[in-house]
């Protein structure tokens, strides 16, 4: 990281009490918006770190957003490396840890997952929260992802599923706005894992579908786990009427 960039980062990091207050209000106040509208962003974040628990090590986040995955996160690992393209989410990812306070330590930086910036097999862990669906080049993305996650490690995935999508379109409709997202599978990652030796699992709740991926190899002698039934045909495919492509992450 260059000196200019580090100071830079490091004059983000001067957060007042009260910017730090402003900012959860404002959140408190989108996620009782998200509420009434039929997604629990509270529930949602605790169903993904359910599933996502235990994270060994090392971990990446790829895809920061408002914190709100990350501050939970936060509260059962010691420390996070996350990753956004974008410093005014970043911003507000701050503001909402350091409002928290959660007992781990997050390193934010600005990076853009198609092209990750360390070495092969430089984490134990990768996650990733309802960010994947506004990656412009999402397989390119999977391949970091695998290059980056250590062969003992784990990958979680999670993004919405068909009726946290159309809330979420919804909502974007009704505030005038266009919901971007890239359509993709996840039975075409599931493929894609399984072709580099890792094997995988689906989980949903009512607007969550979440990805547990490990090595097919590990925690059994060699014996491969089986992808459960509900993997057959999953898609996170939105209506592609109602989309356009986009590289950057949408702000939900």
């Amino acid at each position: 990281m260059s000196a200019t960039t580090e100071k830079a980062q490091k004059k983000l990091m001067r957060i007042s009490r009260q910017k730090a207050f402003d900012n959860h209000s404002i959140l408190l106040e989108r996620n009782a918006f998200y509420r009434r509208c039929g997604y629990d962003t509270d529930r949602s974040m605790a169903f993904v770190l359910f599933k996502a628990l235990p994270l060994p090590g090392q971990i990446l986040e790829v895809g920061t957003g408002k914190g709100r995955f990350l501050t939970a996160l936060l509260s059962h690992v010691s420390r996070v490396t996350t990753i956004d393209i974008d410093p005014d989410e970043q911003r507000c990812a701050r503001l909402n840890v350091a409002y928290e306070k959660p007992p781990g330590q997050a390193r934010f930086m600005i990076a853009n997952a198609e092209n990750l910036l360390w070495p092969d097999r430089s984490f134990d862990s990768v996650v990733s929260v309802n960010a994947l669906h506004h990656m412009k080049n999402i397989p390119h993305v999977i391949g970091e992802v695998l290059r980056v996650a250590r062969p003992a490690g784990k990958i979680v995935l999670a993004d919405f599923n068909t009726r946290g999508f159309a809330i979420m379109n919804k909502i974007h409709r009704e505030e005038g706005r266009i919901h971007e997202c890239i359509s993709y599978r996840f039975k075409d990652l599931i493929e894609r894992f399984a072709a580099h030796g890792w094997t995988a699992v689906l989980r949903s709740n009512d607007c969550q579908a979440v990805l547990i991926v490990v090595k097919a190899s590990a925690g059994g002698g060699g014996k491969k786990r089986k992808v459960s039934p509900v993997l057959k045909g999953h898609s996170m495919r939105p209506n592609r009427l109602q989309f356009r492509r986009t590289g950057a992450l949408c702000r939900n």
